[in-house]
């Protein structure tokens, strides 16, 4: 009997310890990616204010903020994620950093071409998946901060 209450308490040690280890990992991961984003969006956001500006001046913007949305992209996709919930928002949130560099080119190409419809259309599309990412920073922040 005393040989089970010792063994009962120590698989209640290992369980406490391992939902431990998962919080601390959950933290970790959640710090990384966090950083990542943040870095990439304070350069990102030097670059989102297009208007008024000329057109090749809006056109360049356009291209740097692909550019700079591409490469969030594969720092998102290349970092080792292993909570489930948090590589679940982390695809999502690559899939939106891809979408918005192919459609911040489709805003410059537009522009260059001087189809003005278009690049309205392009940019309202821009904006959503803006929102979108605001969205999903604040999933991603609800899921990080919860214990």
């Amino acid at each position: 009997m005393r040989q089970r209450l010792g063994f009962a308490a120590l698989l209640i040690a290992v369980a406490l310890a391992l939902t431990g280890c998962g919080k601390i990992k959950k933290t970790k991961e959640c710090n990384a990616f966090i950083d990542k984003v943040n870095t990439a969006l304070k350069e990102i956001e030097q670059h989102t204010n297009t208007a008024g500006q000329d057109d090749a001046k809006a056109v360049a913007e356009m291209k740097k903020l692909a550019e700079l949305y591409d490469q969030l992209a594969k720092d998102v996709g290349s970092q080792e994620i292993t909570t489930k919930e948090l590589k679940t928002h982390a695809t999502e949130y690559q899939a939106m950093a891809s979408k918005a560099a192919a459609t911040a080119r489709q805003v410059a190409q537009a522009i260059e071409t001087q189809n003005s419809d278009q690049a309205e259309n392009a940019q309202k599309e821009f904006d959503k998946i803006v929102k979108q990412e605001d969205e999903l920073v604040n999933k991603i922040n609800t899921f990080c901060q919860a214990p």
